[in-house]
């Protein structure tokens, strides 16, 4: 099974990205990565830290062979071996303009599948790739921005044994992905999570012929349909429209009023994240309701 180091990163998904590997189709890899400080932060310290300069390091580009636009990448998140410390840095951004809080960089411990605040405080992991994407038909983005070639969608429903569908900008492809964390809410409310790098097994797919507006992450109970816009209206707005988009052909046999009724029933609207330059919203298909496929 062949690793992908993390000393090949990329700072933004760019269309003409050199890959730093070819893989095939229905391939297991292991993508090593950094936290989204590049590793910088290891000591805890009050006060603004801006010593850091490289945020958001996805490791790749890794081509998909034979992935040409209009296809669609799949990869299936299979298991994460996540270094044991993680950091969490508290920064007064616009987000939290009116909470009280100061500077802080703290160093957590993440072991015995908990994360550890302190010693008397410490909740369940829950690991989650906060950025992944591929590069777009046509310039570059930042890693540290989401958008319809994926990037920094920070979407927690991103965990072992997730699916999630990239739509194919370029040949190969170009994925890559970054930016773990052990544990973090939606909406990404304190403008991080509990930062970490480690290692992630991937199964990775092409689906010829087939694509999508948006990225869509698929667990076993729903599909997420996620949009991300300057703002959180927008991004929902177009979630939405989407959603449709997404369920149309994958329901041939019902009136697309009828559809957007169903939605609106039985769908759910959810924030992925805040605090990106772009606020990245989810619509939630429950399977139950929704019983359709990719």
């Amino acid at each position: 099974m062949e690793t992908i180091a993390k000393t090949g990163y990329i700072l933004s998904f760019a269309a003409d990205a050199t890959p730093v590997t070819t893989v095939e189709s229905g391939s297991d890899i292991v993508v090593e990565t950094y936290d989204c400080f590049k590793n910088v932060l290891q000591t805890p310290s009050k006060g603004v830290y801006a010593k850091y300069d490289e945020l958001n390091p996805a490791t790749g580009p890794i081509a998909v062979a034979g992935a040409e636009p209009g296809d669609t990448i799949k990869v299936t998140v299979k298991k994460f071996e996540l270094d044991p410390v993680g950091t969490f840095y508290v920064t007064p951004t616009d987000f939290l303009k009116n909470c009280a809080t100061e500077p802080e960089v703290k160093r957590i411990k993440v072991e015995e599948g908990r994360v550890h605040l302190d010693e008397k405080r410490s909740f369940p992991v829950k690991p989650m790739i906060g950025v992944i994407g591929v590069s777009p038909s046509e310039g570059a983005v930042s890693t540290v921005r989401p958008g319809t070639h994926g990037g920094n969608l920070d979407c927690k429903e991103i965990t072992e044994g997730s699916r999630v569908y990239l739509p194919v900008g370029v040949a190969g492809g170009n994925l890559a992905l970054g930016d773990f964390h052990a544990l973090m809410g939606d909406g990404e409310l304190a403008a991080c999570g509990v930062e970490i790098g480690g290692r992630v097994q991937l199964h990775v797919e092409l689906i010829k012929g087939v694509s999508v507006q948006t990225p869509v992450v698929e667990d076993e109970q729903a599909f997420y349909v996620l949009s991300s816009a300057k703002g959180l209206d927008e991004a929902c707005e177009n979630a939405v429209a989407a959603s449709v988009a997404f369920l149309q052909p994958r329901m041939p046999d019902v009136p697309a009023n009828d559809i957007v009724m169903m939605v609106g029933l039985l769908a759910d609207m959810r924030v992925s994240q805040m605090v990106n330059p772009l606020r990245t919203a989810k619509v939630v298909l429950p399977k139950t309701a929704f019983p359709v496929t990719f």
